[in-house]
């Protein structure tokens, strides 16, 4: 499954909010005709059509073209509609002092917490993680709410145009030693040290299988580790190199899933628990530079457009037998 890493500059010499603009893409591929019929969300038809879904390595394919049939008293041939999906992801990190977004709702009251289940919403917060969807009418107030905040500096990052069921996003690329602690849903608490590591969210995404125009993605933290050493082992068939490989381990127990419409997005910023510890919130999206502490908060909208293009089927011969 390919990953990509977007790096988000957190670096900077002044001390005032930073919004970081990237953009990711992909491209997924359907073909035939069905109407799924229904206009509802509806929780757990997460379905992913990337390249890596497909097992013999090429586009998966969901159905939603026609075909045209002609035949002859010799051949038979047949055409598809195929309605190629250009899926990309629009990225804004915002960073503010701390506070803004974890104590206040200010920025909160334009957003949707309940397009999650409440339970998971408020494991999430335990966690110091808050979410919630919104619609791209309430980006305006939002954008004046963050612009009023003092200095505050954009930058924009492009990525190739690829192919994938997800991607991860890099939140800053610079190995540290932490400590996670995760506080589970039955109230016990579990912690484990993770050396010389770097942090990341991995965005996993597809199509509804109840609704063609609804994006299912699923969104959880992911940690990279340090390169581990060749070595050699001696086998039943005798000498056995290992190469070296970075590990990873992604947090699926703090994951959640969402169905975004063609004018919606989604946040992930921190709760007012983030500040607290070593939980998920603080270490992903807080922050100390030179004594003072910030958070960060990222507003992630997908787009998708439609390109029909003919698809070329193989003739048979047909005949008397």
């Amino acid at each position: 499954m390919p990953i990509w890493g977007i790096p988000i500059d957190c670096n900077t010499n002044q001390h005032h909010a930073v919004i970081v603009y990237a953009s990711i893409a992909a491209l997924l591929v359907a073909v035939g005709c069905t109407d799924p019929g229904g206009s509802g969300r509806k929780n757990g038809s997460f379905r992913l059509f990337g390249r890596s879904e497909s097992p013999n390595g090429r586009d998966s394919a969901l159905t939603i073209g026609t075909q045209d049939h002609k035949s002859n008293q010799s051949t038979l041939s047949q055409q598809e509609t195929v309605i190629v999906r250009q899926i990309s992801f629009d990225i804004l990190r915002a960073r503010v002092a701390k506070g803004i977004f974890s104590e206040s709702g200010k920025i909160w009251n334009h957003l949707d917490e309940e397009a999650l289940p409440a339970d998971t919403a408020f494991y999430l917060q335990r966690n110091g993680l808050r979410v919630a969807r919104g619609k791209l009418d309430s980006w305006r107030p939002i954008k004046a709410l963050l612009e009023q905040e003092k200095n505050v500096e954009s930058s924009a990052k492009e990525t190739p145009l690829t192919t994938g069921a997800s991607f991860t996003l890099e939140l800053d690329p610079r190995p540290r030693d932490q400590t996670l602690f995760i506080v589970r849903r039955n109230g016990h608490l579990a912690g484990a040290d993770y050396a010389d590591s770097v942090n990341l969210l991995r965005i996993e995404y597809g199509f509804s299988v109840d609704n063609k125009d609804l994006l299912v993605v699923r969104m959880m933290p992911q940690i990279k580790l340090p390169y581990t050493a060749s070595r050699f082992d001696v086998g039943p068939n005798g000498l056995v190199q290992y190469p070296s490989h970075q590990p990873t381990k992604v947090l699926r127990e703090l994951a959640f899933e969402m169905e975004l419409g063609p004018d919606e997005f989604f946040v992930i910023g921190p709760s007012n628990s983030a500040h607290h510890g070593h939980l998920a919130g603080s270490l992903l999206l807080c922050e100390e530079i030179e004594g003072s502490k910030y958070e960060s908060m990222y507003f992630i909208t997908p787009q998708v457009t439609e390109k029909k293009r003919v698809k070329p089927v193989l003739s048979r011969q047909t005949g008397s037998p």
